[in-house]
Protein backbone atom coordinates (compact mmCIF):
# COMPACT_ATOMS: atom_id res chain seq x y z
CA UNK A 1 0.00 0.00 0.00
CA UNK A 2 3.08 2.26 0.68
CA UNK A 3 4.72 1.65 -2.49
CA UNK A 4 1.93 2.09 -4.45
CA UNK A 5 0.87 5.67 -2.83
CA UNK A 6 4.61 6.43 -3.40
CA UNK A 7 3.82 5.59 -6.94
CA UNK A 8 0.88 7.21 -7.52
CA UNK A 9 2.02 10.26 -5.43
CA UNK A 10 -0.77 9.82 -3.32
CA UNK A 11 -0.80 11.44 -0.19
CA UNK A 12 -2.76 9.72 2.79
CA UNK A 13 -4.99 12.37 3.64
CA UNK A 14 -6.00 12.85 0.33
CA UNK A 15 -6.55 8.37 0.11
CA UNK A 16 -8.51 8.56 2.56
CA UNK A 17 -10.94 10.85 1.54
CA UNK A 18 -10.70 9.64 -1.74
CA UNK A 19 -12.54 6.01 -0.54
CA UNK A 20 -14.45 7.69 2.49
CA UNK A 21 -12.05 6.26 5.60
CA UNK A 22 -10.66 8.07 8.26
CA UNK A 23 -7.05 9.54 8.07
CA UNK A 24 -6.59 8.23 11.61
CA UNK A 25 -7.16 4.83 10.99
CA UNK A 26 -5.95 4.85 7.36
CA UNK A 27 -2.34 5.63 9.00
CA UNK A 28 -2.50 2.74 10.90
CA UNK A 29 -3.03 0.23 8.03
CA UNK A 30 -0.13 2.17 6.31
CA UNK A 31 1.60 1.46 9.14
CA UNK A 32 1.08 -2.30 9.77
CA UNK A 33 -0.79 -1.15 13.24
CA UNK A 34 -4.43 -2.60 12.00
CA UNK A 35 -4.80 -5.48 9.87
CA UNK A 36 -7.07 -4.67 6.48
CA UNK A 37 -10.50 -5.71 5.60
CA UNK A 38 -11.80 -7.13 2.65
CA UNK A 39 -14.09 -3.90 1.95
CA UNK A 40 -10.99 -1.54 2.73
CA UNK A 41 -8.24 -3.50 0.71
CA UNK A 42 -10.86 -3.51 -2.29
CA UNK A 43 -11.64 -0.01 -2.00
CA UNK A 44 -7.54 0.78 -1.48
CA UNK A 45 -7.13 -1.67 -4.89
CA UNK A 46 -9.63 0.54 -7.42
CA UNK A 47 -7.74 3.78 -5.77
CA UNK A 48 -4.03 2.64 -5.99
CA UNK A 49 -5.12 1.04 -9.46
CA UNK A 50 -3.28 -2.39 -8.25
CA UNK A 51 -5.09 -4.78 -10.58
CA UNK A 52 -6.02 -6.71 -7.77
CA UNK A 53 -2.41 -7.14 -5.75
CA UNK A 54 -3.87 -5.86 -2.52
CA UNK A 55 -6.99 -7.53 -2.29
CA UNK A 56 -4.65 -11.21 -2.73
CA UNK A 57 -3.11 -9.94 0.16
CA UNK A 58 -6.10 -10.52 2.59
CA UNK A 59 -6.98 -14.22 2.94
CA UNK A 60 -3.91 -14.98 4.73
CA UNK A 61 -5.05 -12.26 7.52
CA UNK A 62 -8.92 -13.16 7.51
CA UNK A 63 -10.17 -14.12 11.37
CA UNK A 64 -8.36 -17.79 11.69
CA UNK A 65 -11.48 -18.26 13.96
CA UNK A 66 -14.12 -18.25 10.37
CA UNK A 67 -11.09 -20.35 9.13
CA UNK A 68 -9.61 -20.29 5.91
CA UNK A 69 -10.00 -18.11 2.65
CA UNK A 70 -13.22 -17.01 3.20
CA UNK A 71 -13.51 -13.62 2.09
CA UNK A 72 -13.23 -14.19 -1.74
CA UNK A 73 -15.00 -17.23 -2.08
CA UNK A 74 -16.63 -18.14 -5.21
CA UNK A 75 -19.27 -21.02 -5.93
CA UNK A 76 -16.56 -22.20 -8.01
CA UNK A 77 -14.29 -22.40 -5.02
CA UNK A 78 -12.79 -25.59 -2.69
CA UNK A 79 -12.06 -22.93 0.20
CA UNK A 80 -8.73 -24.13 -0.52
CA UNK A 81 -7.45 -21.74 2.62
CA UNK A 82 -9.27 -23.80 4.77
CA UNK A 83 -7.01 -25.35 8.08
CA UNK A 84 -9.26 -28.97 8.43
CA UNK A 85 -6.21 -28.71 12.19
CA UNK A 86 -8.75 -25.92 13.33
CA UNK A 87 -11.39 -28.25 13.12
CA UNK A 88 -12.29 -31.16 15.42
CA UNK A 89 -11.67 -34.25 13.92
CA UNK A 90 -12.73 -37.99 14.89
CA UNK A 91 -9.64 -39.67 16.27
CA UNK A 92 -8.46 -43.57 16.68
CA UNK A 93 -8.23 -43.90 20.64
CA UNK A 94 -6.79 -47.14 21.34
CA UNK A 95 -8.58 -46.70 25.20
CA UNK A 96 -12.09 -46.47 23.44
CA UNK A 97 -11.50 -49.38 21.40
CA UNK A 98 -10.83 -51.55 23.99
CA UNK A 99 -13.76 -50.59 25.83
CA UNK A 100 -15.64 -51.47 22.54
CA UNK A 101 -13.74 -54.40 22.39
CA UNK A 102 -15.25 -55.94 25.82
CA UNK A 103 -18.92 -54.40 25.64
CA UNK A 104 -21.48 -56.84 26.52
CA UNK A 105 -24.75 -57.33 24.30
CA UNK A 106 -26.83 -55.63 26.80
CA UNK A 107 -24.20 -52.69 27.01
CA UNK A 108 -24.04 -52.71 23.46
CA UNK A 109 -28.03 -52.40 22.74
CA UNK A 110 -27.89 -49.42 25.33
CA UNK A 111 -24.57 -47.97 24.24
CA UNK A 112 -26.51 -47.68 20.97
CA UNK A 113 -29.48 -45.95 22.00
CA UNK A 114 -28.07 -43.45 24.12
CA UNK A 115 -25.78 -42.37 20.67
CA UNK A 116 -28.71 -42.73 18.86
CA UNK A 117 -30.69 -40.22 21.51
CA UNK A 118 -27.43 -37.41 21.01
CA UNK A 119 -28.12 -37.49 17.32
CA UNK A 120 -30.77 -35.67 17.87
CA UNK A 121 -29.67 -33.74 20.68
CA UNK A 122 -26.69 -32.34 17.83
CA UNK A 123 -28.88 -32.03 15.20
CA UNK A 124 -30.97 -29.46 17.23
CA UNK A 125 -27.48 -27.85 18.38
CA UNK A 126 -26.59 -27.17 14.75
CA UNK A 127 -29.80 -25.38 13.73
CA UNK A 128 -29.88 -23.38 17.07
CA UNK A 129 -26.16 -22.41 17.51
CA UNK A 130 -24.08 -23.99 13.94
CA UNK A 131 -21.23 -26.17 13.42
CA UNK A 132 -19.04 -24.53 16.11
CA UNK A 133 -20.92 -26.17 18.44
CA UNK A 134 -22.29 -29.46 17.09
CA UNK A 135 -18.88 -30.44 15.50
CA UNK A 136 -17.49 -31.34 18.34
CA UNK A 137 -20.27 -33.94 19.90
CA UNK A 138 -20.25 -35.82 16.33
CA UNK A 139 -16.72 -36.11 16.21
CA UNK A 140 -16.58 -37.23 19.54
CA UNK A 141 -19.28 -40.25 18.76
CA UNK A 142 -17.98 -40.94 15.60
CA UNK A 143 -14.50 -42.03 17.31
CA UNK A 144 -16.65 -44.28 19.87
CA UNK A 145 -19.03 -45.71 16.80
CA UNK A 146 -16.19 -46.52 14.75
CA UNK A 147 -14.34 -47.88 17.08
CA UNK A 148 -17.27 -50.21 18.00
CA UNK A 149 -17.84 -51.10 14.11
CA UNK A 150 -14.17 -52.93 14.37
CA UNK A 151 -15.70 -55.37 16.94
CA UNK A 152 -19.36 -55.74 16.81
CA UNK A 153 -21.39 -58.41 15.25
CA UNK A 154 -24.92 -59.67 14.64
CA UNK A 155 -27.51 -58.75 16.07
CA UNK A 156 -26.16 -55.14 16.31
CA UNK A 157 -24.24 -54.92 13.49
CA UNK A 158 -26.90 -53.47 11.68
CA UNK A 159 -28.16 -50.94 13.77
CA UNK A 160 -24.55 -49.74 14.87
CA UNK A 161 -23.38 -49.58 10.55
CA UNK A 162 -26.81 -47.17 10.47
CA UNK A 163 -26.32 -44.92 13.18
CA UNK A 164 -22.77 -44.30 11.90
CA UNK A 165 -23.39 -43.40 8.59
CA UNK A 166 -26.35 -40.62 10.35
CA UNK A 167 -23.05 -39.73 11.83
CA UNK A 168 -20.82 -39.43 9.17
CA UNK A 169 -23.69 -37.38 6.77
CA UNK A 170 -23.79 -34.95 9.65
CA UNK A 171 -20.18 -34.85 10.06
CA UNK A 172 -20.08 -34.16 6.06
CA UNK A 173 -22.96 -31.43 6.09
CA UNK A 174 -21.06 -29.88 9.69
CA UNK A 175 -17.71 -29.76 8.16
CA UNK A 176 -19.29 -28.27 4.67
CA UNK A 177 -20.98 -25.43 6.08
CA UNK A 178 -17.56 -24.77 8.22
CA UNK A 179 -15.96 -24.28 4.90
CA UNK A 180 -14.18 -27.53 4.73
CA UNK A 181 -15.26 -29.57 1.72
CA UNK A 182 -12.53 -32.03 1.42
CA UNK A 183 -13.62 -33.59 4.78
CA UNK A 184 -17.26 -33.00 4.00
CA UNK A 185 -16.82 -35.39 0.63
CA UNK A 186 -14.74 -37.76 2.99
CA UNK A 187 -17.25 -38.22 5.25
CA UNK A 188 -20.09 -38.42 2.67
CA UNK A 189 -18.54 -41.57 0.73
CA UNK A 190 -17.89 -43.04 4.44
CA UNK A 191 -21.85 -42.53 5.36
CA UNK A 192 -22.63 -43.72 1.93
CA UNK A 193 -20.10 -47.25 2.27
CA UNK A 194 -22.03 -47.54 5.56
CA UNK A 195 -25.11 -47.27 4.70
CA UNK A 196 -24.92 -50.16 1.52
CA UNK A 197 -23.45 -52.13 4.04
CA UNK A 198 -26.31 -51.81 6.18
CA UNK A 199 -28.88 -51.88 3.56
CA UNK A 200 -30.44 -48.73 4.63
CA UNK A 201 -31.70 -46.88 0.92
CA UNK A 202 -33.17 -43.92 2.67
CA UNK A 203 -29.48 -42.99 3.83
CA UNK A 204 -28.04 -44.00 0.40
CA UNK A 205 -30.37 -41.83 -0.82
CA UNK A 206 -29.43 -38.81 1.63
CA UNK A 207 -25.79 -39.19 0.43
CA UNK A 208 -26.32 -38.71 -2.83
CA UNK A 209 -28.54 -35.50 -1.84
CA UNK A 210 -25.69 -34.53 0.04
CA UNK A 211 -22.90 -35.08 -3.23
CA UNK A 212 -25.63 -32.96 -5.30
CA UNK A 213 -25.35 -29.98 -2.66
CA UNK A 214 -21.42 -30.51 -3.14
CA UNK A 215 -21.65 -29.94 -6.93
CA UNK A 216 -23.87 -27.47 -6.75
CA UNK A 217 -21.01 -25.62 -4.92
CA UNK A 218 -18.66 -26.49 -7.42
CA UNK A 219 -21.39 -24.93 -10.07
CA UNK A 220 -22.09 -28.11 -11.70
CA UNK A 221 -25.93 -27.97 -12.52
CA UNK A 222 -25.95 -31.46 -15.16
CA UNK A 223 -24.21 -33.29 -11.76
CA UNK A 224 -26.53 -31.43 -9.14
CA UNK A 225 -29.51 -32.49 -10.71
CA UNK A 226 -28.67 -35.91 -12.07
CA UNK A 227 -27.43 -36.38 -8.18
CA UNK A 228 -31.04 -35.26 -6.75
CA UNK A 229 -32.91 -37.50 -9.43
CA UNK A 230 -30.66 -40.27 -8.07
CA UNK A 231 -31.45 -39.88 -4.65
CA UNK A 232 -35.01 -39.45 -5.55
CA UNK A 233 -34.90 -42.74 -7.36
CA UNK A 234 -32.77 -44.82 -4.34
CA UNK A 235 -35.62 -42.98 -1.91
CA UNK A 236 -38.48 -44.35 -3.95
CA UNK A 237 -40.01 -40.89 -4.50
CA UNK A 238 -41.84 -41.11 -1.10
CA UNK A 239 -44.10 -38.53 -0.01
CA UNK A 240 -42.64 -36.57 3.16
CA UNK A 241 -39.78 -34.03 4.11
CA UNK A 242 -37.45 -35.96 2.06
CA UNK A 243 -38.67 -36.13 -0.98
CA UNK A 244 -39.18 -32.44 -0.78
CA UNK A 245 -35.67 -31.66 0.43
CA UNK A 246 -34.45 -33.57 -2.52
CA UNK A 247 -36.67 -31.84 -5.00
CA UNK A 248 -35.67 -28.38 -4.17
CA UNK A 249 -32.00 -29.60 -4.45
CA UNK A 250 -32.67 -30.72 -8.28
CA UNK A 251 -34.46 -27.00 -9.05
CA UNK A 252 -31.02 -25.37 -7.74
CA UNK A 253 -29.70 -27.55 -10.48
CA UNK A 254 -31.49 -26.04 -13.04
CA UNK A 255 -31.23 -23.12 -12.26
CA UNK A 256 -27.73 -23.20 -12.53
CA UNK A 257 -28.71 -24.35 -16.05
CA UNK A 258 -30.97 -21.20 -16.39
CA UNK A 259 -34.14 -23.29 -16.41
CA UNK A 260 -36.13 -20.49 -14.86
CA UNK A 261 -40.04 -22.21 -14.92
CA UNK A 262 -39.21 -26.08 -14.60
CA UNK A 263 -37.09 -24.80 -11.10
CA UNK A 264 -39.76 -23.31 -9.66
CA UNK A 265 -42.20 -26.15 -10.24
CA UNK A 266 -40.12 -27.85 -8.59
CA UNK A 267 -39.92 -25.58 -5.82
CA UNK A 268 -43.71 -25.91 -5.23
CA UNK A 269 -43.84 -29.90 -5.39
CA UNK A 270 -41.21 -29.47 -2.55
CA UNK A 271 -43.40 -27.21 -1.01
CA UNK A 272 -46.13 -29.21 -1.13
CA UNK A 273 -44.22 -31.93 0.46
CA UNK A 274 -42.70 -29.83 3.11
CA UNK A 275 -43.11 -30.50 6.57
CA UNK A 276 -43.42 -27.98 9.92
CA UNK A 277 -40.98 -29.26 12.25
CA UNK A 278 -40.30 -26.65 14.84
CA UNK A 279 -38.18 -28.68 17.54
CA UNK A 280 -35.30 -29.09 14.49
CA UNK A 281 -34.33 -32.40 16.26
CA UNK A 282 -34.57 -34.76 12.81
CA UNK A 283 -37.26 -36.84 14.73
CA UNK A 284 -39.02 -37.00 12.07
CA UNK A 285 -36.35 -38.03 9.32
CA UNK A 286 -34.09 -37.10 7.04
CA UNK A 287 -35.08 -33.51 5.55
CA UNK A 288 -36.88 -32.36 8.08
CA UNK A 289 -35.90 -28.86 8.12
CA UNK A 290 -37.57 -29.03 4.81
CA UNK A 291 -40.85 -26.32 5.92
CA UNK A 292 -42.31 -24.29 3.84
CA UNK A 293 -40.24 -21.38 5.00
CA UNK A 294 -37.20 -23.35 4.32
CA UNK A 295 -38.28 -23.78 0.60
CA UNK A 296 -38.87 -20.06 0.06
CA UNK A 297 -35.37 -19.33 1.44
CA UNK A 298 -34.04 -21.79 -1.41
CA UNK A 299 -36.74 -19.61 -4.04
CA UNK A 300 -34.60 -16.80 -3.14
CA UNK A 301 -31.43 -17.86 -3.52
CA UNK A 302 -32.77 -20.12 -6.98
CA UNK A 303 -33.95 -16.31 -7.88
CA UNK A 304 -30.33 -15.25 -7.28
CA UNK A 305 -28.70 -17.79 -9.03
CA UNK A 306 -31.04 -17.03 -12.69
CA UNK A 307 -30.13 -13.38 -11.66
CA UNK A 308 -33.41 -11.80 -10.69
CA UNK A 309 -32.91 -9.92 -7.04
CA UNK A 310 -35.84 -8.22 -7.23
CA UNK A 311 -38.14 -11.23 -6.94
CA UNK A 312 -35.10 -12.72 -4.35
CA UNK A 313 -36.37 -9.95 -1.94
CA UNK A 314 -40.06 -11.23 -1.16
CA UNK A 315 -38.52 -14.78 -0.77
CA UNK A 316 -35.84 -14.00 1.30
CA UNK A 317 -38.08 -12.24 3.56
CA UNK A 318 -41.20 -14.33 3.79
CA UNK A 319 -38.57 -16.92 4.89
CA UNK A 320 -36.66 -14.38 7.81
CA UNK A 321 -40.80 -14.18 8.98
CA UNK A 322 -41.74 -17.25 9.05
CA UNK A 323 -38.30 -19.42 10.09
CA UNK A 324 -38.92 -21.37 13.66
CA UNK A 325 -36.46 -19.59 16.34
CA UNK A 326 -35.20 -23.58 16.17
CA UNK A 327 -33.12 -22.95 12.79
CA UNK A 328 -31.27 -19.77 13.79
CA UNK A 329 -28.96 -20.92 11.17
CA UNK A 330 -31.06 -20.91 8.10
CA UNK A 331 -32.23 -17.31 9.19
CA UNK A 332 -28.51 -16.09 9.04
CA UNK A 333 -28.54 -17.61 5.63
CA UNK A 334 -32.00 -16.02 4.58
CA UNK A 335 -30.68 -12.85 6.03
CA UNK A 336 -27.55 -12.94 3.71
CA UNK A 337 -29.05 -13.70 0.98
CA UNK A 338 -31.80 -10.95 1.61
CA UNK A 339 -28.53 -8.46 1.95
CA UNK A 340 -26.95 -9.70 -1.87
CA UNK A 341 -30.75 -8.86 -3.55
CA UNK A 342 -30.94 -5.44 -1.79
CA UNK A 343 -27.61 -4.07 -2.83
CA UNK A 344 -28.10 -5.51 -6.28
CA UNK A 345 -31.58 -3.52 -6.24
CA UNK A 346 -29.51 -0.28 -4.58
CA UNK A 347 -30.57 -0.61 -1.44
CA UNK A 348 -27.42 -0.41 0.44
CA UNK A 349 -28.69 0.67 4.09
CA UNK A 350 -31.43 -1.69 4.06
CA UNK A 351 -28.71 -4.32 2.60
CA UNK A 352 -26.49 -3.33 5.42
CA UNK A 353 -28.73 -3.90 8.18
CA UNK A 354 -29.24 -7.23 6.70
CA UNK A 355 -25.73 -7.93 6.11
CA UNK A 356 -25.07 -7.46 9.99
CA UNK A 357 -28.10 -9.44 10.83
CA UNK A 358 -26.14 -12.76 8.78
CA UNK A 359 -23.08 -11.28 10.02
CA UNK A 360 -23.68 -11.78 13.72
CA UNK A 361 -25.02 -15.52 12.80
CA UNK A 362 -21.67 -16.24 11.21
CA UNK A 363 -19.70 -15.40 14.01
CA UNK A 364 -21.67 -17.10 16.64
CA UNK A 365 -22.26 -20.56 14.77
CA UNK A 366 -18.47 -20.33 12.78
CA UNK A 367 -20.69 -21.03 9.26
CA UNK A 368 -18.35 -19.84 6.69
CA UNK A 369 -20.89 -20.21 3.87
CA UNK A 370 -22.74 -17.70 5.70
CA UNK A 371 -19.57 -15.43 6.05
CA UNK A 372 -18.38 -15.72 2.49
CA UNK A 373 -22.16 -14.29 1.19
CA UNK A 374 -21.52 -10.85 3.85
CA UNK A 375 -18.03 -10.59 2.04
CA UNK A 376 -19.14 -10.95 -1.02
CA UNK A 377 -21.68 -7.67 -1.15
CA UNK A 378 -19.20 -6.02 1.58
CA UNK A 379 -17.15 -4.65 -1.97
CA UNK A 380 -20.44 -3.22 -3.45
CA UNK A 381 -21.84 -1.38 0.23
CA UNK A 382 -18.36 -0.03 0.68
CA UNK A 383 -18.93 2.72 -1.76
CA UNK A 384 -22.24 3.80 0.60
CA UNK A 385 -19.76 3.83 3.46
CA UNK A 386 -20.78 7.68 4.16
CA UNK A 387 -24.08 5.61 5.05
CA UNK A 388 -24.51 5.17 8.85
CA UNK A 389 -26.00 1.51 8.41
CA UNK A 390 -23.27 0.55 5.91
CA UNK A 391 -20.30 1.85 8.02
CA UNK A 392 -21.57 0.23 10.91
CA UNK A 393 -21.51 -3.09 8.51
CA UNK A 394 -18.15 -2.68 7.34
CA UNK A 395 -16.67 -1.64 10.87
CA UNK A 396 -18.35 -4.59 12.53
CA UNK A 397 -16.90 -7.03 9.17
CA UNK A 398 -13.77 -5.22 10.01
CA UNK A 399 -13.33 -6.30 13.78
CA UNK A 400 -14.24 -9.72 12.42
CA UNK A 401 -11.58 -9.88 10.17
CA UNK A 402 -9.18 -8.56 12.70
CA UNK A 403 -9.53 -11.08 15.67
Amino acid sequence: MRALMEERDVSLRKLAKAIHYDVGYLSKVANDLKRPSLPLAHQLDRELNAAGALVELVPGRVSARLRGRIATVSPQDDVKGVNPLALPVPIEDPLVDRRMQRLSPSHTEELLAHVGEQWHTLVRTDNLLGPRHALGGVCTQLTILTALLRHVRSPFRDGSLRLAAKYAESAAWLYEDAGDLTASRLWTGRAMEWALEAGDRPMVAWTLFRRSQQAQTAGNGAQVVSLAEAACREQGNVAGPMLAAILQQQAHGLALDGAEVESHELLDRAREHATTDDAGDARSGHGAFCTPAYVEMQRGRIWLTLGRPERAVGAFQYAINDLSPTYQRDRGLAHAGLSIALAAEHEPEAAAFAAVQALTVAQDSGSTRIFSMVTSVAPQLARHAHLEPVAQFLAELDATSAV
